[in-house]
This record gives C-alpha cells, structure tokens and sequence, in this order.
C-alpha cells in the first residue's frame, strides 16, 4: 500500500502535515524538508488540534511523529474526517513506520481481490 507522494517534479513537492510536540517532530520535519522533495504545510502538537486546521490546509499526508511508550492512538476522529487522506505514523521507539488509512473498496470481488493484493507482506 504506498502513500502515492512521489513528485513529478521539484515544483510537485508532497505536502506534510506533522504532528508532534517532540524534538523527534521537529527533526523529522527538517529532515523531510531537506530532501527537496517535500513541503512542511502544517503542525500541530496532538491529533485533536489537526482536525480544525485541516479544514484550510490539504495536505498529502499526515505524518505522525510519535514518541510514547503506548501503542494506544486515536486515529478515528481524523480517518473518518479525511477517509482519503493517508496517515504515517512514524515511532521513535521502534524501527518502522505505519500507514494508515480507511480507503474504501468496491463491493465487487475483483475490488476486494486487488486491495488485498496491494497489502504489504507480513513478516
């Protein structure tokens, strides 16, 4: 499943929205940002202040700079608001990024057949 963020040009840069309140955030923007490849459009230091700021921005991706020890975060408000707009959720704590989203499939078999084909391979 990819993000589908790739510019076709330097002036197509992915917009990012981050969200975080960590030194963590902060340099995961800058890094980003150095790639030239992306633009920061927004920040916001928890998912309850994205939603409201989503409404004048429309970013890309939502990039989640998560830096608890809890697994437990509330993607819920935000998927159901944004059904098409894929959230990372990016852990300092571990070695891996999440991609989330609630994309909707067809009801059709062959719908059903290429999302779980579009699936990453478990490990």
């Amino acid at each position: 499943m990819s993000v589908g963020c790739y510019p076709a040009s330097m002036e197509d840069k992915c917009q990012v929205f981050i969200v975080g309140d960590s030194l963590f955030a902060e340099t995961l923007s800058q890094m980003l940002v150095s790639s030239g490849t992306v633009v920061t459009v927004g920040a916001a230091s928890s998912l309850e202040e994205v939603l409201p700021l989503l409404e004048t921005v429309h970013p890309d991706v939502v990039i989640v700079a998560d830096t608890s020890d809890t697994e437990q975060v509330n993607f819920a408000p935000l998927l159901a608001s944004h059904p098409d707009l894929p959230v990372i959720r990016a852990d300092l704590n571990h070695d891996y990024v999440q991609i989330i989203t609630s994309q909707r499939v067809g009801a059709r078999r062959s719908d059903l057949l290429a999302a779980i084909a579009a699936l990453p391979k478990r490990k």
